[in-house]
Order: structure tokens, then C-alpha cells, then sequence
């Protein structure tokens, strides 16, 4: 029997999948996951394949957590979560805009 966690994870486990909530800001994205497992590796992806993020390793006794993507250039992201270095996503994209913030402009 093998006793590498991710293989016990996958047969095992019966934790909902991980969801995300991603905001953009004026050059990062804020992705906050749910139902994520203590070891498990998280990293934000691009269109499924470009790497937005470190990958960030969740602590024990933790369940959710919070990524924070590289500076990123102005515009829109099509972005999602993969866990343990696998090839497929485990979310569905969510497209974020980053760089678009409003300014009030006051007449004199």
C-alpha cells in the first residue's frame, strides 16, 4: 500500500471540492479558497496554464486560505485553482479585471 499522502487523499477523501472567491485590486488578485486539506499545494492559475501565484503549501488545522498573485498587468484574468502540481483545474475560471479602479473627480 502506498503511504504517499497525495495517493490517500484521492482515494480517501471525501471533503467537498475546493471553491474561490477571486477580487482584483489595482495589480494583484486576492484569491480566497475554501475546502482545502493541511498539506495540500494550492497555486492560481491563468487560463488553466499560466502561473499566477507561488505555490503556497496550507497548514495543519487550516481549511481555507488566502493567495495573493504576482503584480500583474492591467486587464482581465481567467483565473483558477490547482492542487498538488496537477495538469487540470479544480475550479471553475472566474475573470477578474485588474488595474480598473474608479476615481471621483469633484468639479471646482
Amino acid at each position: 500500500m502506498r503511504r504517499d499522502k497525495s495517493y490517500l487523499r484521492l482515494v480517501g477523501s471525501s471533503t467537498p471540492q475546493p471553491t474561490i472567491e477571486a477580487h482584483g485590486g489595482p495589480k494583484t488578485i486576492t484569491v480566497h479558497v475554501d475546502n482545502v486539506l493541511p498539506g495540500q499545494m494550492c497555486e492560481i492559475l491563468h487560463n488553466g496554464m499560466l502561473s499566477l501565484s507561488h505555490r503556497v503549501t496550507v497548514g495543519d488545522n487550516i481549511s481555507s486560505i488566502d493567495i495573493t498573485t504576482f503584480a500583474l498587468k492591467p486587464g482581465e484574468y481567467n483565473v483558477s485553482l490547482r492542487l498538488d502540481g496537477r495538469l487540470d483545474c479544480v475550479t471553475e475560471a472566474q475573470t477578474v479585471v485588474v488595474g480598473e479602479h474608479l476615481e471621483v473627480r469633484r468639479s471646482s
